[in-house]
C-alpha cells in the first residue's frame, strides 16, 4: 500500500496521530522552509506540539483528489486559515507558495472548519484549559488581557478569559451551532426560515429562538430532507416544521409555552375538553399534526391526520 493511500485511510478513520514518513515545512516571509522535528514518535500531534501547539489549536486539511502534488496535508491554526505547517513526503526537497496555493484550491474555511468544529473546539478548549489569550489574540488579531472578554466576530462568539485562559463562551449573534451552520453553509435555507419566523414573531429574540429550534431539529431529523414524515409538517410556503416532526414521530418533548412560541400564528385550536374535576385536555393543530396538552401544559399525545 502506498503512503498516500495509507494516510487517506487513516485520516478518513479519524486518526490524527499518524505522520511517519513526512517532511515538515513551516511558512516564513520568503516562503516555506523545512524543519527538523525532534520527537521520538513523528505523529501529527507531536509535530504540532513540537511547534508549540496543543490539540485544540490546530486542524488538518487534505485533498487527495489532487494529483501529482508535493503536499499531503496542510495544518492550520484553529478558527483560521493561518498555516502552521505543510507536510510532504520525505523525498521533497523544497516547496514554494504556488505549491501550497495549488493544493488549497478547494479549501474553504467555512466548510473545512465549520460551525460544529468551532463550537466543539471552544468546548474542548474550556474543558482542557488549553486555549490561551496569546493564541486567540493572534488568531483573531485582537489584544486580550488576562481577565477579559471580547467578541470574535469571525466566529460569532463572545469569549471570556480568566488568568489568560478561555473559561467560557456564548453566541454573540444569538445563533446556536446548527443555525450558524445554516447561515454559513446553507444561506438560502437560513433566509427562508428567518423570513418565515419574521412573519409571526414580534421581536428578534423570538425570531432567533424559533430559528435555533428549527435548525437543531433539522440536524437531528433522521434522513434529513428525505424523512418519510415531512409531508405531514410542510406548510403552504414549502417550509418544513422539523421541530414538530420530531415531536410527532420521534418522542421529542415540549411544553405548551415552547409550542406556542415556536408555532406562533400558525397553530389553531382543534379540540378542548374540561370536566368538573378540572380534568382538561387541549388539542392544537399545526399543518397535519395534532398535539394534546394537559391542564399543566404538558404534552401527552401527538399524531398526524389528513
Amino acid at each position: 500500500m502506498n503512503l498516500k493511500l495509507l494516510i487517506a485511510i487513516l485520516l478518513f478513520c479519524g486518526i490524527k496521530s499518524y505522520a511517519s514518513g513526512f517532511k515538515t515545512f513551516v511558512p516564513k516571509e520568503d516562503g516555506y522552509v523545512p524543519v527538523a522535528i525532534k520527537v521520538e514518535k513523528k505523529s501529527i500531534n507531536n509535530i504540532c506540539k513540537f511547534l508549540g501547539y496543543n490539540s485544540e489549536e490546530f486542524y488538518t486539511y487534505n485533498d487527495f483528489d489532487l494529483k501529482n502534488s508535493k503536499i499531503f496535508i496542510v495544518i492550520f491554526k484553529s478558527f483560521s486559515d493561518k498555516i502552521i505547517c505543510v507536510l510532504t513526503e520525505d523525498t521533497v526537497e523544497s516547496i514554494e507558495q504556488k505549491d501550497v496555493d495549488n493544493y488549497l484550491v478547494n479549501f474553504n474555511l467555512k466548510d473545512d472548519f465549520d460551525s460544529y468544529d468551532v463550537e466543539s473546539t471552544l468546548e474542548d478548549g474550556v474543558k482542557n484549559k488549553s486555549l490561551s489569550k496569546e493564541f486567540l489574540s493572534e488568531v483573531f488579531n485582537n489584544p486580550i488581557s488576562d481577565n477579559d472578554s471580547f467578541v470574535a466576530v469571525e466566529i460569532g462568539y463572545e469569549l471570556h478569559f480568566k488568568n489568560g485562559v478561555l473559561t467560557s463562551y456564548n453566541p454573540s449573534d444569538g445563533l446556536n451551532k446548527w443555525a450558524k451552520s445554516w447561515k454559513n453553509e446553507m444561506p438560502e435555507r437560513y433566509r427562508k426560515y428567518y423570513n418565515e419566523a419574521s412573519r409571526y414573531q414580534t421581536n428578534e429574540t423570538d425570531i432567533l429562538k424559533e430559528l435555533n429550534a428549527q435548525a437543531a431539529a433539522f440536524a437531528n431529523t433522521p434522513d434529513g430532507v428525505m424523512n418519510e414524515y415531512i409531508k405531514f409538517h410542510t406548510n403552504d410556503n414549502g417550509i418544513v416544521n422539523y421541530k414538530m416532526l420530531l415531536v410527532a414521530h420521534y418522542n421529542q418533548t415540549m411544553d405548551i409555552d415552547e409550542f406556542k412560541l415556536i408555532n406562533k400564528g400558525r397553530y389553531e385550536l382543534s379540540n378542548e375538553f374540561n370536566d368538573q374535576d378540572n380534568y382538561k385536555r387541549t388539542t392544537y393543530r399545526v399543518n397535519k399534526g395534532l398535539y394534546t396538552f394537559d391542564e399543566k401544559g404538558k404534552l401527552i399525545n401527538s399524531y398526524t391526520s389528513n
